[in-house]
Order: structure tokens, then sequence, then C-alpha cells
């Protein structure tokens, strides 16, 4: 299965700011961000990301895919029906997918499910939209990852006049 981690990130590469507010996304990267979840009908995102999402702005709606939470609250109520709350590990989860019939999922966010997604080996492609802002303190987009990974550039596209969107591949370790 296709794994692509698809976040926004402040110039100097943090993920979200301090305050968790994503007032600071451009709307090339919200299109895009809805573009890539209906493309791929699988989208895999921490409790956080979930709690700023639902139930208003959850990228696919009820019957248009598969929404993977990585939680370990697998008891609360998700706000359509193709929620799933899991604690389950990445690997498991693509079994799931794949079991489903998908062959590519999107990762959205955030820190902690980027971070075991790529110890697990699982991520095949990254896009970074760089939005023109920095940040003091946020959220880096991977942490306490001792590996070192290789990136091949696949693409550059300026978005607006300020925000540039960059897709890697990622090579072995």
């Amino acid at each position: 299965m296709k794994i692509i981690i698809y976040l926004a990130a402040s110039a100097n590469g943090l993920i979200s700011n301090s305050r968790n507010v994503p007032d600071w996304l451009s709307p090339e990267y919200g299109q895009g961000f809805m573009a890539i979840s209906q493309c791929t009908q699988a989208v895999i995102m921490g409790k956080t990301t979930y709690n700023v999402l639902a139930p208003d702005y959850l990228p696919l709606k009820e019957g248009e895919g598969s929404l993977v939470v990585l939680t370990h609250d697998t008891t609360a109520a998700p706000a359509q029906s193709n929620v799933l709350f899991t604690s389950a590990s990445p690997e498991q989860i693509v079994a799931q997918l794949s079991a489903k019939g998908h062959t590519q999922a999107v990762i959205i966010g955030g820190t902690q499910t980027v971070t075991a997604f790529l110890e697990a080996g699982l991520v095949n492609e990254i896009i970074l939209v760089v939005e023109p802002v920095l940040f003091g303190s946020g959220l880096p987009l991977m942490k306490d990852i001792e590996l070192e990974y290789k990136l091949a550039l696949l693409g550059v596209k300026k978005l607006n006049e300020h925000t540039v969107h960059l897709h890697y591949e990622v090579k072995e370790q």
C-alpha cells in the first residue's frame, strides 16, 4: 500500500502553531488537502487532528471512504460511521485498509502519527505545503526518530504568491 504524508509546514518546519489553530493555512493548502483525501479515499490522522476537524471539516463524508484515527481512547463516539478510532500499529492499520480494498492512504497529521508510520518504514511520499509563517514554538513533523531518511524531490509547485508545494519520495534509510 502506498502511504503519503500531506501536511502544511511553517517556513521553519513546524506543522502546527502552539495554539493548535490552523488559521495560518492558505486556501490552496485546503484545496490540496481535500483533493488528496478524495483521491486516496483513505485518511489517517491522530486524535488531536481529528478534534480540530470533526465534525464539520472532515475530508471524507459519510460513505466516502475510510477515516482512521489513532488514539488510546478507542471507545470514543465517532462523528460519522466511516471513522475508526484505533490504537493499532501502523502495520495493522495498513493491513485493515488493504483488506477494505484501499491501495493508498494519506496521513494528514500529526507528529505522533507521522513518527509512527515513518519508524515503521511505511511512508512512500511526503508532500509539504510550506506556508509563509514562522512559529516560535509548535509541533515538529516528527519527533524522537534516530533514523535518517533520504528524500528525492519529485516536484515543486508555487501555489500562490507566497506558498510552495514540495513533493518528495522517501528513499531507503
